[in-house]
């Protein structure tokens, strides 16, 4: 006779062994660098990221919610003028939402206003580096 906890009990068995299957996919994307550093110091990194990324989290999610009310203010009031309100949108909606052990350690920059998208690549430099020239085409 089957009992009435048998079926989520499969289907919490299904799901979790799904996930287990994901795990040595995430182990092998580590890099050179967080091999060399000890545990110790991932740790610290990866506690001091998870208790910055709730307060500031929690601004930059407002800022967000903010900037998508107004950037559709903007469009409704400047009568439908998408770069009005994308200029509100990209500041707003775009950038860093969680700070991670990269961020902590300066390989990557926190951007809490955001930039439009062909500008990207060039904001996630770390500070203080500047992005590499085009060369100049043939004349």
């Amino acid at each position: 006779m089957r009992t009435f906890w048998m079926k989520p009990v499969a289907i919490v068995l299904v799901v979790a062994m799904c996930h287990l299957t994901m795990i040595p996919m995430g182990w092998a994307e580590q890099n050179a660098d967080d091999i060399n550093e000890s545990t110790a110091s991932q740790y610290g990194l990866g506690a001091a990221s998870v208790f910055l990324t709730i307060p500031y989290g929690l601004g930059k999610v407002v800022m967000a919610t903010l900037g998508g009310i107004f950037g559709g203010l903007a469009y409704a009031f400047s009568g439908g003028n998408e770069a009005a309100a994308k200029a509100v949108w990209d500041t707003s909606l775009r950038g860093t939402y969680v700070i991670t052990p990269d961020h902590l350690k300066g390989n990557r920059a926190v951007r809490f206003l955001g930039v439009p998208q062909g500008e990207e690549a060039a904001s996630e430099l770390p500070p203080g580096k500047s992005a590499p020239m085009a060369p100049e085409p043939p004349k």
